[in-house]
Formats: C-alpha cells, structure tokens, sequence
C-alpha cells in the first residue's frame, strides 16, 4: 500500500510540474496578398521544408491561428505527422502562453510577424524581431533546470 500511495504521489507531482519538452514558434510562410490570402507558390515549398525539418521532432501538438496562410504553412507537417492543427486566437497571447506551458512533449505554433515575438517572449523572457519581409525565422524555446532556453534557427535552403 505504501508503494501505491508513493507512486500515486510521484505521478500527481510529475503532472503538477509538468511542461513542454520544446515549443517550436515560427511566422507563416509566404503568403499571397488579399484579406485572408493563401501561400504563394514559395510559401508552399517553406511550408513543405518546415515538414521536413520538423517531422523528426515528432510534435504532439500544432497551433495555428485561424487564417489560410497559418493553418496552410502547419498543413504539410500536419499530414506528416497525423496530427491535427488546432486553432488559438492571437488576440490572448498571454493566456495561450500559459496553456502552452501546461502540455508535455513537442508542440509547434504558427503565427505572424507580430504575433510570434510576443508569443517568445512570453514564453522565454528575450526580444526577438520578425520583419515584414521574413519569413525563414524559427525559434525555439525549451527549458533546462526551470530556466527557458531560446534558440533561433532558420528554414531557408542551405
């Protein structure tokens, strides 16, 4: 019986502090112009590309907010990887930071250059810039000993 009650309290302490392994944030890929536009042809191949690198990470979870542009560049990985976009409003970035810090494993959101920093920075504490003209920046945000750890990496062709 002691052992029972001495894992039912590890788990329930493991659950309580539980948090992403990584959270992978990244802009739309290239979008084409228009109220709620869709990826140009070089938006699809990122989006493509973004698959490729990312599918090795095996993401529990993707987010999207709820325009063409986002859900289309998460659509290829999504498929890869057969797991669902879900859909966050950018408007509550601060209460979406704090859902994304309840999940476990690898969890990937596509935003916009506006949205993306903000969102960083929520989750990590440091400043990063996504210019109008950007679409290659991927960041990624992980925790060691409490800590967040950014990394910025990007999904250009080398």
């Amino acid at each position: 019986m002691k052992t029972l009650l001495l894992i039912l309290i590890t788990l329930a302490s493991v659950t309580v502090y539980a948090q992403p392994e990584r959270i992978v944030l990244m802009r739309h890929a290239e979008k084409m112009k228009g109220k709620d536009p869709e990826l140009t042809p070089q938006g699809q191949q990122r989006a493509q590309r973004l698959a490729t690198l990312l599918a090795p990470l095996n993401p529990d979870r993707l987010f999207s907010t709820d325009y063409n542009r986002t859900r289309l560049t998460l659509a290829p990985l999504s498929t890869a990887t057969s797991v669902p976009v879900q859909l966050y409003d950018p408007r509550a970035l601060a209460d979406f930071a704090t859902q994304l810090k309840t999940y476990s494993g690898t969890i990937v959101v596509a935003g916009h250059s506006n949205t993306t920093p903000e969102l960083v920075k929520l989750l990590s504490g440091q400043t990063v810039s996504i210019r109008e003209d950007e679409f290659h920046k991927v960041f990624i945000v992980s925790w060691e000993d409490g800590k967040a750890v950014l990394e910025e990496y990007h999904s250009n062709k080398k």
